[in-house]
């Protein structure tokens, strides 16, 4: 036998580097290659009694272990090496207590600190071993797979550079390295860990807590709650109980959850459906999905898309850098983005929407919606409450409210229509067109026009206070109305189609009388713009 041998010195340097390199990795002196030409077999039978454990640990080779209706662990094991005199010198040590039997591969000279120079002894040993059905089972393995089969006890099983596979078992604690995991038919709780390798679990009758990084993972049908916590690879999850997930730089799809639910990923996308309890999302730089949520959804995002629905309870959403798209939200929804769009299509509770440099349009809200936005355009129709919109540099369109509305704008126009109670425009450097408007109406505006019309099926009138400059403001006003008529420009003309009974000095560009009996104000201030009051058709 031949030792390595290295003595420090300014010349040997390298020598010591690569040394520290072999230390850093697993020797491998074992692995089953095409030199192994000799072997030999194990037999041994041992009572276990119910309660008791066999516990096995090994290296290099396969451990397969089956569940049957006897009360006896039945060994048989094949030992693999390059000469028949290390085969023979391979012991297999199997020992008997009270607590069960172990079963140990027992290999000379298997000391870590040994580094052996030259030829090297590989060898295997392959286990297949039939235990009581209600066995407990503890193995530990290293550089083969480890596979057992209807065994129904407590199990506790590790391996390393090798399959890990369980099925038809009881509760199990399953660790692997650079090997995938199976686990299917467990009538108890799970516990998974691996690195380097796909784990793949399927109908388990109770909780699964689940860790694995740079491989796949799929679960379902699981009746307990479920624990995920991945890493550089997708996630699946489908049918289980209230779950959590923590996945990054993959993606992660869950269906079909019986309970509560939560998912945290960045660098990957969120999609999400069917859920019967309540639902948190959150993500970073990937989108986000989900539909039919039965309790409410709280989700946090950036760098990414938002699209949800339908859901049954309220929907709240902060992102940034990326649109939302909602609809049939049976509840209130609370959107707050920057740099994105809002959609939202029927919602049945109260609506907060809120962006910058985005786009609002929302339709079918059974109560009140408050739109703000920087920059972007909102689009109002449909709404069962009060509706209020403010924003910059863009267009606001509203049609059909069932309440009063606000609009807040500046270099931007408004336009609404079919407003059953007050509207209020704010806005500059944009004409301001409200047609059909039930409530009193007050409208301050700066370089542009003003167009209004009071409702047509009522011959109430309403308070009416309109401001502009540089634009002309025209008035549509229903016969039958009285009103206290107050209407001063300049530069401008001021016309009238229905009778005015004047009082004071009367002026082209001045104005002060009653129209009818009187009653509700209309108050009409220009600068440098005509002012028209026309009939209203019928």
């Amino acid at each position: 036998m031949k030792f390595a041998h290295v003595t420090r010195s300014s010349g040997t340097i390298a020598g010591v580097v690569l040394l520290t390199g072999i230390l850093c990795f697993p020797l491998i002196a074992g692995a089953r290659t095409r030199q192994e030409t000799a072997t030999r077999e194990f037999q041994k039978t041992l009572p276990l009694a119910a309660g008791q454990t066999l516990s096995i640990e090994s290296k290099f080779g396969e451990i397969r272990i089956h569940g049957g209706g006897s009360r006896e662990v039945a060994i048989s094991a094949t030992i693999h090496a390059e000469t028949e005199k290390f085969a023979d010198s391979v012991h297999i040590d199997v020992q008997q207590d009270t607590n069960g039997i172990s079963v140990r591969t027992v290999v000379p000279s298997e000391s870590p600190i040994v580094i052996r120079i030259g030829r090297k002894n590989s060898y295997s040993v392959d286990y297949d071993i039939a235990v009581p059905e209600d066995a407990k089972l503890w193995v530990k393995n290293a550089y083969g797979d480890v596979d057992v089969r209807g065994v129904h006890g407590w199990s506790d099983l590790e391996t390393k550079n090798g399959q890990l596979a369980v099925r038809s078992g009881g509760s199990a604690k399953l660790t692997n390295a650079f090997g995938p995991i199976e686990a299917d038919g467990l009538a108890g709780d799970l516990t998974v860990t691996n690195s380097n390798g796909t784990v793949t679990v399927s109908a388990v009758q109770g909780a699964v807590d689940l860790k694995d990084r740079f491989g796949s993972i799929n679960v379902r049908n699981v009746n307990g709650a479920v624990t995920i916590s991945g890493g550089n690879g997708p996630v699946e999850l489908t049918d289980a109980g209230a779950s959590k997930v923590n996945n990054s730089f993959g993606s992660v799809t869950v269906r079909n959850i019986h309970g509560a639910l939560t998912v945290s990923n960045s660098n990957g996308s969120i999609d999400v459906n069917t859920v019967s309890g309540s639902t948190d999302l959150n993500g970073s730089f990937g989108s986000i999905t989900f539909a039919n949520m039965a309790g409410y959804v709280n989700c946090t995002a950036s760098n990414g898309r938002v699209t949800g629905g339908p859901t049954g309870a309220d929907v709240y959403v902060r992102t940034t850098f990326g649109d939302v798209s909602l609809e049939e939200i049976n509840g209130g929804v609370d959107v707050e983005d920057s740099n994105g769009g809002i959609t939202v299509r029927e919602a049945k509770g109260k609506s907060t929407l809120k962006t910058s440099f985005g786009s609002i349009e929302a339709s079918g809200l059974r109560k009140n919606v408050k739109a703000t936005t920087g920059n972007g355009r909102i689009s109002l129709t449909d709404v069962g409450g009060d509706a209020f919109a403010k924003t910059s540099f863009g267009a606001v369109t509203v049609q059909r409210v069932n309440g009063h509305l606000t609009v807040e704008n500046s270099n931007g126009l408004v336009t609404a229509s079919s407003v059953k109670g007050d509207a209020t425009a704010k806005t500059s450097f944009g004409a301001v067109t409200l047609d059909d408007i039930s409530g009193s109406i007050t409208v301050d505006n700066q370089n542009g026009a003003v167009m209004l019309s009071a409702a047509r099926t009522s011959s109430v009138c309403k308070n009416i206070t309109v401001k502009t400059s540089f634009a002309p403001i025209q008035v549509r006003l229903p016969e039958g109305a009285g009103y206290n008529v107050t209407a001063h420009t300049s530069f401008g003309r001021i016309s009238s189609d229905l009778p005015v009974t004047s009082s004071g000095q009367l002026r082209g560009d001045s104005l002060n009388g009653k129209i009818g009996n009187g009653g509700c104000t209309l108050s009409l201030l220009n600068s440098n713009g005509s002012i028209e009051i026309l009939k209203l058709a019928k």
